[in-house]
């Protein structure tokens, strides 16, 4: 039988994942306080220190941060920073710092020569199930091809002052910065959540329908089924209710609006679903143990 050529010369259909990196923030900083009691974001993160000084513990391990090492810490990693010699508080944190760019070459000479650490951070998302990977913090020796990332974005960002608007050069090599880094974790990191299709695509739809409504009956009839069946399947595979999760994911997308947007509380409520910004306020610090307008002056660096 005669078909249509599609450029394609197998029959063999192929499937690959849909991953995409989505860039929240690229900096340059200089620090002289770093000290946080807890940090945990729904969000990977990459740390490059060019001195030696900073701290990562997580659990009972402690990272000295060396220079030739990079830094990838996963989703929802509940670690603490420090800078050696400072104390990590009780609670809440202690930072000093700022863009490197917004100094002057006198003032950044003066500021590194009292002990400040440059330090380049990075956070992105990968999506649904890749932000789902392993808890943990991922220490990567580097190679001449991250060195050479390194070394053109530290000068990039010295010279675009904190810029708002990357070039595609430097949004380019960003990509390609993470891609490296992820491609050294192990494949057993990388936990599958769902194995139903069912439940996997109805993940998906969630992740790109926060501000819609997600009710149980709506979501069982996208996925082809009773609205007890899909709710059942639903907890056997991801181990917790429908609704539970729902929840759980519009406040990790908030917590992301909020660190690194400027949208008002009342907005980043409507944009993940909550009828006022007095029930997203309750469900926030039901989860998260504070109010939104407090988990913005904590954790937005």
């Amino acid at each position: 039988m005669n078909t249509s050529f599609t450029g394609d010369p197998s029959s063999t259909a192929q499937y690959f994942p849909q991953f995409s990196v989505n860039i929240h923030c690229c900096r340059y900083w200089w620090l002289k306080k770093w000290e946080h009691s807890t940090l945990s974001f729904p969000f990977w993160r990459i740390y490059y220190n060019f001195e030696e000084g900073g701290i990562i513990e997580y659990q009972d391990n402690e990272y000295k941060m060396e220079v030739d090492k990079i830094y990838l810490i996963a989703p929802n990693t509940d670690y603490r920073s420090k800078i050696q010699g400072n104390k990590i508080p009780s609670e809440g944190y202690r930072l000093e710092g700022g863009s490197i760019s917004s100094l002057s070459p006198q003032e950044k000479t003066k500021i590194l020569s009292e002990g400040a650490l440059e330090h380049l951070f990075i956070h992105f998302s990968l999506g649904f199930p890749y932000d789902n990977a392993s808890l943990g913090i991922y220490p990567l020796a580097l190679n001449e091809n991250l060195k050479s990332k390194i070394s053109y974005l530290q000068k990039y960002l010295s010279e675009n002052n904190d810029t708002a608007l990357f070039n595609v050069q430097a949004f380019l090599m960003i990509q390609s910065l993470i891609c490296e880094i992820l491609l050294s974790i192990d494949e057993s990191k990388w936990k599958q959540s769902a194995s139903d299709i069912r439940v996997a695509k109805i993940i998906n739809y969630i992740e790109n329908h926060y501000d819609q409504d997600l009710s149980n009956e709506l979501l069982a009839n996208k996925a082809c089924m009773s609205t007890n069946s899909f709710s059942r399947l639903f907890k056997n595979e991801i181990g917790v209710s429908l609704q539970k999760y729902i929840k759980k994911k519009r406040i990790d997308y908030a917590c992301m609006l909020i660190t690194h947007t400027s949208m008002s509380i009342d907005e980043i409520a409507f944009k993940t679903g909550f009828s006022n910004r007095f029930h997203f306020t309750r469900v926030f610090h039901e989860i998260i143990k504070t109010t939104p307008a407090k988990y913005k002056i904590l954790l937005s660096f």
